[in-house]
Parts: structure tokens; sequence; C-alpha cells
């Protein structure tokens, strides 16, 4: 009998900022950066998923709420002829020395798609892009997987460790966070918005 080990890792930084029923993965088409391969609309930011790592890009709240209510008129927005200011923060997470035989596999697809027209140069547009629940990254290491998914509206992420795997290769690299502490066996990611 085979057995699978999961390990299951909570993006502590996100599970405040990250409720919503359904977080999906759209697949890149050419309408962001290359080394990016699935993106997802969080609130306040965005997540995008690398072959050996992810991107947490978020924004501050408040900043957000203010362009919010300008862009639809509403007086609350404060002084109309003070410039609006979006204050962010993207910090990254690596799998240290990763495999290069790294494959991205995506999951669950649902029924419809998005489309991305950039500007006006066709080369930054994108049609049909696929949308799905969730992606496996596999060979992050020899035997050891990744799966991205939501559980409870929150954004989580397994590590799958199959038999024989070496526990000891993996191994998690940040960069770009302000701060990282350890708060009741929780990592904490401390970054300029929040």
């Amino acid at each position: 009998m085979i057995r699978y080990h999961y390990i299951t890792l909570l993006l502590l930084i996100l599970s405040t900022t990250i409720k919503a029923q359904n977080i999906e993965f759209i697949e890149n088409k050419g309408q962001w950066d290359s080394r990016v391969k699935f993106r997802s609309e969080v609130p306040a930011g965005s997540f995008f998923i690398r072959p050996g790592g992810f991107t947490v890009l978020q924004h501050n709240a408040d900043d957000l709420h203010t362009i919010m209510e300008s862009a639809h008129g509403h007086k609350e927005a404060g002084n109309s002829k003070a410039p609006l200011v979006l204050r962010s923060h993207a910090y990254m997470v690596d799998f240290a020395n990763a495999s290069d035989k790294i494959e991205v596999v995506p999951d669950k697809p649902l029924e419809f798609h998005t489309n991305y027209f950039i500007g006006n140069d066709p080369s930054k547009w994108a049609s049909n892009c696929k949308v799905y629940q969730g992606i496996t990254v596999k060979n992050v290491y020899p035997d050891v997987d990744v799966r991205y998914y939501t559980n409870g509206g929150t954004m989580k992420y397994d590590i799958i460790v199959k038999p024989g795997a070496d526990l000891s290769r993996i191994a998690l690299k940040y960069s770009g966070a302000d701060k990282l502490e350890i708060k009741d066996k929780q990592l904490i990611i401390r970054t300029s918005v929040g």
C-alpha cells in the first residue's frame, strides 16, 4: 500500500485578507510576465504561481477603498484635488534548490474563461484564458509536489511528499517581506501594507 504524506501549510498572511467563496486560478497566455503560470485575483491583491514558487501582491485596503469610492463618484472619497495613491507590497516565496523538471498541472476546470485586452497592443491581448480551481506543481523536489487550492474560502497549499522522498530538501525562501516571525507556532509575514 502506497501512502502519501501531506504537509498542509496555510498562507497565513493571506488568511485574513483572502476570504472568498472560491479563489480561481487563471492561466497565463502572455498577458502577464512569462514566469507566471497562473494568477488569482484575491481581495486587496493578487497571487501568482510560478514553477518554483509563488508571488503575493498586496494592496493597502484603505487606499483601495478610497480609489473605489472615488471611481464611483462618492463624496466620501476625500479631497478630489488630492492625488489618489495605492500603496502596494509584493514578496516572493521560492522552493530553495528546486528541481529543474517541474511540471505545472491545472485541475478542476471551470466552464467559463477570461479575456484580456490590455491597451492597443494586440501582442498583450489574451483570449479564452482557462480558469481552474486547483493547481499542482509536480516534481518541485524528487517525489515532492505542491498543490494550490481554496478551502473554506482561504487560499492554501499542500506539500505532497511521496514515500522515499527526502524531507530535508524542502526549504522555502522568502524574499521581499519586511519581517518574518513565528508566533504561536505560526509564520507571520509582515509587509509595508500589513
